[in-house]
């Protein structure tokens, strides 16, 4: 029978409040998210789809500036949080305490032995309690950041574009007017063009000219890709990847195989 413990440290008041933020950010590809705590680094990250996946965005906090613990842990905890945009509304009454504790409850996993299971959470800030209780491990696919920094090399990518932050709020705006459900990413020439299907079009970068390339994207993702500055597009042979210095977005595409003429 699997071994009961807990774990009981302190949130950080200064990144408290960037915490919950990531997590409301996750929230925009799935409602389930799971967060990695290590003795070095902290991973919380969101999937959407199960054999396929269409779109996943992870975060990466050094554990010891978010949480102040006695000791460096001798194991990874793994907390997976269902129904997590009502547990981030949660968070956000505890945002004015200068101390937020979390107490975790869990179990050695199953599958690895250095690796334990949350089965809840008790989330404490002045006069308020918030208890949570934990998902199952198999209720989202296990990511670990060793091979997810393999499987996102930059090395790996095949070509890539820019969108200027101008640019990108312009693309936000028109298609929140037009009701296609996809952008069209093309390359004709070396010119990248962003358009809806006889709408609109909108120049955004010149590349390699014996490039020519069409994608297919749901323009539902756009509001998980973070603008604060001007975005680079990386594009892999299935996938496209936005990286920041403590986040990657990776998108799933469709290859557009009409006429050239219709980009």
């Amino acid at each position: 029978m699997a071994k009961i413990g807990k774990d009981k440290f302190r949130i950080k008041s200064e990144k408290f409040p960037e915490f919950i933020s990531k997590l409301e950010d996750l929230t925009k590809i799935s409602d389930n998210i799971k967060i990695k705590i290590e003795s070095g680094n902290t991973m919380m990250y969101s999937i959407l789809g199960k054999a396929t996946v269409l779109a996943f965005k992870n975060y990466n906090i050094p554990t010891n500036e978010l949480f102040e613990m006695k000791d460096d842990l001798e194991y990874g905890i793994d907390i997976i949080i269902l129904n997590a945009k009502k547990f981030v509304k949660n968070l956000n009454f505890l945002k004015e305490n200068e101390k937020v504790t979390i107490e975790i409850t869990h179990k050695e996993s199953q599958e690895d032995e250095d690796i334990m299971d949350a089965r809840a959470l008790q989330i404490v800030g002045g006069k308020l309690k918030l208890n949570w209780i934990g998902g199952e491990h198999y209720e989202i696919k296990d990511m670990n950041k060793k091979k997810l920094d393999q499987g996102l090399n930059l090395k790996n990518s095949i070509w890539s574009f820019n969108i200027t932050k101008s640019d990108f709020t312009d693309i936000k705006k028109l298609s929140s007017i037009n009701g296609e459900r996809i952008l069209r990413i093309g390359v004709k020439n070396g010119k990248v063009l962003v358009s809806e299907t006889s709408a609109w079009e909108l120049e955004i970068d010149e590349i390699d000219a014996e490039r020519n390339s069409s994608l297919i994207l749901n323009k539902k993702f756009l509001g998980c890709i973070n603008d604060e500055a001007d975005i680079k597009f990386h594009i892999f042979e299935n996938f496209m990847l936005v990286k920041h210095e403590d986040s990657n977005l990776m998108l799933s595409f469709e290859q557009d195989f009409s006429s050239e003429d219709d980009i």
